[in-house]
């Protein structure tokens, strides 16, 4: 069985879900540090005008120091003034996507957005579902143990921290996208 781990992303790009297709199951890595900045509570389009516009999820304060599973989404304006720009740039009312209270939440249904778009069956599972305590390298091949897995498929940005040495039970192979842009899959 070949797996994918990711960090939950906000509408994730569209290589995200071409490496999702290719894989038996897809792990959500939800039980990570939740990084300001990052894919986690934002992304970005290009507007009717031909300009990037981001959009995006208010967490609460210092969401910075807890796991993404546990990141709240503050009340506020912000909702509305995000499905009124999707709405006025791609006429998709996406309204009950942004009333949850957890960021992934929100994410979860955006990503299962894409996948019900782009005809996606690969089943889902959540890394805060599997008590691994390990980090870094060795918590990828005890995600990938636990679920029986015997290849993981990682993007090729890993290359620079994944300790490939470690691999001796799980065959590891890099995943090289045929998308070349980063768009949301918001933009079909």
């Amino acid at each position: 069985m070949k797996i994918a781990i990711h960090q939950p992303e906000h509408f994730p790009y569209l290589g995200f879900f071409e490496k999702m297709k290719s894989v038996d199951l897809f792990v959500i890595l939800d039980d990570v540090q939740f990084v300001k900045g990052n894919w986690h509570n934002r992304n970005r389009f290009i507007n009717k005008n031909g300009e990037w516009e981001y959009f995006g999820v208010q967490v609460e304060k210092d969401a910075y120091k807890k796991r993404i599973c546990d990141v709240k989404i503050v009340d506020g304006n912000w909702r509305k003034k995000v499905v009124k720009k999707i709405q006025q740039n791609f006429s998709i009312d996406m309204q009950k996507y942004y009333e949850g209270n957890s960021l992934l939440s929100t994410n979860i249904e955006s990503i299962k957005w894409g996948m019900d778009k782009l005809n996606i069956s690969t089943p889902l599972v959540y890394s805060s579902e599997l008590n691994v305590d390990s980090k870094n390298t060795e918590r990828i091949i005890d995600i990938c143990k636990i679920l029986k897995a015997d290849t993981y498929l990682s993007g090729l940005g890993a290359k620079d921290y994944l300790q490939e040495e470690l691999f001796t039970e799980i065959e590891l192979e890099y995943f090289n996208k045929k998308i070349t842009n980063f768009e949301s899959v918001i933009a079909l």
